[in-house]
């Protein structure tokens, strides 16, 4: 391509006896114009990962007495009251946790910056990863991306909601804010403070006053949120990208898991694949979670197009696609009685697999409505006791089953019936 667009400049140049200085604006473009044809096959960056040879973890070295010496939170109060504050401060949430490649945003000058049509402003500027905003002619970076989550009210406790009752639209499956395209949700306006600090969780201050203050402050960040993971891969490679210790004092998380994605389209630019992700079966990699969260007591566990992958797909409502179903379910049990410490876990089903699941089982259809008094949109399974490993120790084991709730909405709900 690059041959065939020289001759063309040549050609064109002696042939028509442009002045050199238009001719090197044109083979410019010409440059350009190759260069991003040649977009798709340039070498992408690899995906940030911790070295393999880290020094000793900071939380383990012993602070300094003379540090807290003068200071009365450290002095005056107990451990247990410091940790509550500390908890009241940044601890109990849901934060949301995200990596993706994604190009550099737009330079605007000041005059293009008057013109340009500004976009509505999102939660946790979320708005700032719309495609109109990005570059496209810059390679594609690594960027994380953070929040709290604000699609809850202010008020809500996740400790004490029961499953499949609440408001549908606060499910984890249903989570819309890392959404560049959704409007601002009203319930941000609900939080106190001033946007877009409110939407973040605002910890690192406190982390660099002292040792102490970062050994106490990183114990209730990690242990005490519950962490949002945006998609399968990145729980996977979360030993690569946090250190190990603050990954282990995880407690509880809602992971997102679309299996139509193959890994090794979605992470083919990992040129290392030290994971072992790009020739594994997406349903497959559940089996990792043990080991890489081991002190979970808390999971949602949200799939997303099941069956899309298979053709043709499985009438909705059919015995079939429940037996379907109960295939993928068979590798959540395993996954599950691996986990010793897990007191609860929800698995949330799109609305076709949910719908047939709860027809086969209750003979009942989705409550669509979801009135005043809305039907529990919530089965439980018993693990079978052939799934259970017969090495794991009784009194330790994990759960005897879990609840299946609805979870993305995959399907359009039925017309409403005629009045008569």
């Amino acid at each position: 391509m690059q041959l065939i667009l020289f001759h063309t400049y040549t050609l064109i140049s002696h042939s028509w006896g442009i002045k050199s200085s238009s001719m090197e604006r044109f083979r410019g473009y010409l440059e350009r114009l190759t260069l991003n044809g040649r977009s798709k096959e340039r070498k992408l960056p690899a995906m940030p990962s911790l070295p393999d040879d880290r020094p000793q973890p900071l939380a383990r070295i012993a602070p300094f007495p003379a540090a807290t010496a003068n200071s009365r939170f450290f002095k005056s109060l107990p451990s247990e009251i410091r940790r509550r504050i500390l908890v009241e401060a940044f601890g109990e949430r849901v934060l949301h946790l995200d990596l993706r490649l994604e190009h550099p945003l737009k330079k605007y000058s000041k005059k293009d910056r008057n013109i340009a049509k500004p976009r509505p402003e999102r939660h946790a500027n979320a708005h700032l990863f719309h495609p109109s905003l990005r570059d496209t002619t810059q390679p594609q970076e690594w960027t994380w991306w953070s929040c709290v989550c604000h699609t809850r009210f202010p008020n809500w406790n996740f400790n004490l909601d029961p499953p499949g009752v609440s408001i549908f639209d606060d499910e984890p499956a249903k989570d819309g804010c890392r959404d560049p395209f959704m409007l601002p949700r009203c319930l941000c306006v609900l939080y106190p403070g001033h946007a877009p600090a409110k939407c973040f969780i605002g910890v690192q201050g406190w982390l660099l006053v002292c040792r102490q203050a970062y050994i106490e402050g990183v114990d209730v960040l990690y242990s005490t949120n519950r962490f949002h993971i945006a998609y399968a891969e990145l729980a996977i490679r979360l030993p690569r990208l946090l250190p190990l210790h603050h990954v282990s004092a995880i407690t509880a998380a809602e992971l997102s898991w679309n299996l139509t994605i193959p890994p090794s389209e979605y992470f083919c630019w990992d040129a290392n694949d030290k994971d072992g992700l790009q020739n594994c079966d997406r349903l497959a990699l559940l089996a990792r979670l043990p080991q890489i969260l081991p002190n979970l007591r808390y999971l949602y566990l949200s799939l997303q197009d099941v069956l899309r992958m298979r053709e043709p797909m499985p009438a909705i409502g059919g015995r079939e696609m429940y037996e379907e179903i109960e295939e993928v379910l068979r590798k959540v049990d395993a996954m599950i009685v691996r986990m010793s410490r897990l007191q609860e876990c929800r698995v949330a089903l799109p609305s076709s697999l949910y719908s047939t699941r709860k027809l086969v089982e209750k003979g009942r259809d989705i409550d669509w409505g979801r009135g005043i008094d809305p039907d529990p949109e919530t089965l439980w399974r018993n693990i079978p006791t052939s799934d259970v490993s017969t090495d794991l120790n009784t009194a330790n084991r994990s759960i005897s089953g879990y609840w299946i709730v609805h979870g993305v909405e995959d399907m359009y709900p039925p017309p409403l019936p005629e009045a008569v």
